[in-house]
């Protein structure tokens, strides 16, 4: 799997705020500014159990390797998440024939339709944290998910946790839904409200996760308030979730995509590394919950899919029925490992 070199991108920052984005550690933040995302070894973890000490090869392996979502072992990244990833550096690369001020008002905007515990929240902070060295050094990031909050801020500590092996570019813990990390970046959680981002609107990128599952009669003012700022700062967006039905803002995307990057990956890509080809068939023929809309990123209400039926020719199985029971607005695939987390860490 091959993912795109990285450009230095504090090229894109003045003079007086590269200053501040290499304050502090100032060697370690300059290396990590640099350094490439995955560099495509995917047994150095199986041929050395101690890989990320002196690791200086990617963020990702200095970082540590994801872990499987059912047996907690770590494994490479997957060949669709280093799709998503170079897909998304190959958008928010300035092209030269572009100026750096027209370019500064392109906000880039990725919706991301996925299946279900494939380990998109974890590679979307991955990219984050990525960016948080270079791209959005200096400058605010929102995580916005689930009406309650709960789940922004389980993603900002899903997100902290990222770096347990690099604690000294971290400014603050998670302390009141914020994180901060020495270059001036900070990380903060918000519920999905119409008031989540009101105020401070310097935000370099946004992350609005499960937004089709949010337990909203009309998310349509949480979009309203968020899409002015991604605009007039030219941010970035990552608006991503499984399907919940023809409606709401997520769906409404799909019928008109206007600006957004538009990205779907249902769960015949995790064939292979996270599923085998045996277990898709089973959780397909699942009748707990709609396996179209769940698995298989079809939008879908009742019994029948507005995009037509799943054939077998489409590597699905067809299903008849299933459950009506409502799922939460969070991805259920991560389990919180707090056994070594840093004193600073909130653990509520």
């Amino acid at each position: 799997m091959q993912v795109q070199k990285k450009k230095p991108l504090y090229t894109h920052l003045s003079d007086s705020e590269e200053e501040v984005a290499v304050s502090g550690d100032t060697e370690l933040l300059k290396f990590l500014s640099t350094i490439d995302f995955w560099c495509g070894n995917e047994t150095l973890h199986t041929e050395n159990p101690n890989y990320q000490h002196n690791c200086k090869c990617c963020l990702t392996h200095i970082v540590g390797l994801p872990r499987h979502p059912a047996t907690r072992l770590e494994m490479p990244l997957t060949h669709f998440q280093v799709d998503l990833f170079n897909k998304i550096v190959k958008a928010v690369t300035q092209p030269e024939n572009v100026s750096k001020v027209d370019w500064d008002r392109i906000h880039h905007a990725f919706h991301i339709n996925k299946g279900r515990q494939m380990g998109f929240t974890e590679i979307v902070l991955r990219i984050i944290q990525y960016f948080c060295f270079s791209r959005y050094a200096g400058q605010n990031i929102g995580i916005i998910a689930a009406t309650n909050g709960k789940l922004a801020n389980k993603d900002l500590r899903r997100f902290g946790r990222l770096f347990k092996t690099i604690p000294e570019v971290v400014a603050q813990g998670v302390k009141a839904s914020t994180f901060k990390i020495i270059n001036g970046c900070v990380i903060e959680a918000f519920p999905a409200s119409e008031e989540a981002m009101t105020g401070d609107t310097n935000y370099a990128c946004i992350f609005m996760d499960e937004s089709a599952k949010w337990k909203l009669v009309d998310d349509t003012p949480v979009f309203n308030s968020v899409l002015p700022i991604v605009r007039s700062n030219g941010a970035d967006l990552f608006l991503v979730s499984t399907p919940k039905g023809p409606l709401k803002m997520f769906y409404k995307i799909t019928k008109d995509p206007q600006e957004f990057v538009m990205l779907v990956y249902d769960i015949w890509n995790a064939e292979g590394n996270i599923y085998t080809h045996d277990q898709i068939v089973q959780l397909l023929a699942s009748t707990k919950e709609d396996p179209n809309q769940e698995y298989l990123t079809k939008f879908t209400i009742g019994e029948d899919s507005i995009l037509g039926t799943i054939s077998d020719e489409d590597r699905s199985a067809e299903v008849t029925e299933w459950g009506q029971e409502d799922k939460d607005d969070e991805d259920d695939s991560y389990v919180e490992d707090t056994t070594d987390d840093p004193p600073d860490w909130d653990p509520k």
